[in-house]
């Protein structure tokens, strides 16, 4: 028990009066406080997690998934006008007359007679357009030159004077395709003269254009110097339609001898000449109802022998340099005959011989003809040999024979 003097119970009330005046504004400031304290911490929740709680207490619409389709690199087409460039056209003008033409680094006649499309004369062409022009073909860059139309032909070669003085030089441009031996021939000339008058170090090496002098008539002309085709002169058997005349084969003692050996010299063959006229030869004969000729190589042995000899003796006869005939070069390669015919032809290959050319003059010449479809033949040998050293360039020999 506390020994203490009671107080009064007004001083009591007036005690605890005081003390809830200073306790009120105390309570409000505290009330505050625990509100502001509230109120942070509510924004720091809210906002400080990254999500939204709030949102989670009330319901939301669900979102459907969407499908999303990649786009694949594909070309869209376009409605915009594409502007696509018209190639030139470059028109060359067509020459319709001579035109000027400057030479070129490298140029020569026979490459601007090609570009010019002058043909297998262009060269000639060109030079008969320019007189400045030399025969060995002097042209330099920069030069001007004249070229001829569209065309164009040679002008027509004057033919010679007839019965001109043996030796008469004769200026003479190359053609083409000419050969010494060609030229020679064409003018009964000598190949060693025109070599030697005109200074010529290689007889191969001609142009086109050249200007050579040849000496006319220096070799008399043969009568069987053209292509020609005859058979042996033989009187015909009784009996028997004179289609060809023939040599029969002898008889009893008479007994051919055979030739000595003719003359050599170098050839070349063309055994694709020799099947095409075989060829010729017995479509004419199948055509006309006769057999075909069945080939012998005695009788192509006896065409070969008389072929080479004619080329390097420069003739075009029957009898051999040795005098053989037909009949005793075929017995010679031991072949005994009833009858013998020999067809030839002879002509530069230069010049368009070939079996071709000379089926179609055999063809229409009627002595020839006859020989060929002799309807008494049964086999025969073909022979071609050719030579740039030859007068004549290339002959034909057609053997046909009965045994």
């Amino acid at each position: 028990m506390l020994n203490r003097n009671p107080s009064n119970t007004s001083n009591v009330i007036s005690s605890y009066r005081k003390r809830r005046q200073q306790r009120g504004p105390l309570l409000v400031y505290g009330a505050i406080a625990l509100v502001v304290i509230g109120i942070i911490i509510i924004l720091v929740w809210l906002f400080g997690s990254g999500q939204n709680p709030i949102g989670e207490l009330f319901p939301t619409d669900t979102p459907t998934a969407t499908l999303t389709f990649t786009p694949t690199n594909t070309t869209t087409p376009t409605f915009t006008a594409t502007i696509t460039e018209t190639p030139t056209i470059t028109l060359t003008p067509t020459r319709s007359g001579p035109t000027d033409y400057i030479i070129q680094e490298g140029d020569t006649l026979i490459s601007i007679a090609e570009r010019f499309d002058l043909g297998e004369d262009g060269v000639l062409l060109i030079l008969n357009a320019n007189a400045s022009l030399t025969d060995n073909f002097n042209i330099v860059p920069g030069q001007i030159i004249t070229i001829p139309a569209p065309g164009s032909t040679l002008p027509t070669a004057t033919s010679l004077p007839p019965n001109l003085t043996r030796g008469t030089r004769i200026d003479y441009r190359v053609l083409p395709g000419d050969t010494l031996a060609g030229i020679a021939a064409k003018f009964n000339s000598i190949l060693d003269e025109i070599i030697t008058v005109n200074n010529i170090e290689n007889a191969n090496d001609l142009q086109p254009g050249q200007i050579l002098k040849i000496p006319v008539n220096l070799v008399t002309a043969t009568a069987t110097l053209p292509p020609t085709s005859t058979s042996s002169p033989t009187p015909t058997p009784q009996g028997q339609a004179p289609i060809a005349t023939a040599t029969p084969a002898a008889s009893g003692g008479n007994t051919p001898v055979a030739p000595s050996s003719s003359a050599t010299c170098e050839y070349q063959e063309n055994p694709a000449f020799v099947t095409e006229l075989q060829n010729l030869i017995n479509t004419a004969r199948t055509s006309n109802g006769l057999a075909a000729l069945s080939v012998n190589a005695q009788l192509t042995a006896a065409a070969r022998t008389h072929a080479i000899d004619l080329l390097c003796t420069n003739t075009l006869s029957h009898t051999g340099s040795n005098s053989s005939t037909p009949q005793t070069r075929v017995q010679a390669q031991g072949f005994t005959a009833s009858l013998v015919v020999e067809n030839l032809y002879a002509l530069s290959p230069f010049y368009g011989g070939n079996p071709q050319s000379a089926f179609t003059w055999w063809n229409n010449d009627p002595t020839s003809k006859a020989d060929l479809l002799n309807p008494n033949t049964t086999v025969f040998g073909v022979a071609y040999v050719s030579s740039e050293k030859s007068l004549l360039g290339g002959y034909f020999v057609v053997v046909s024979a009965k045994p």
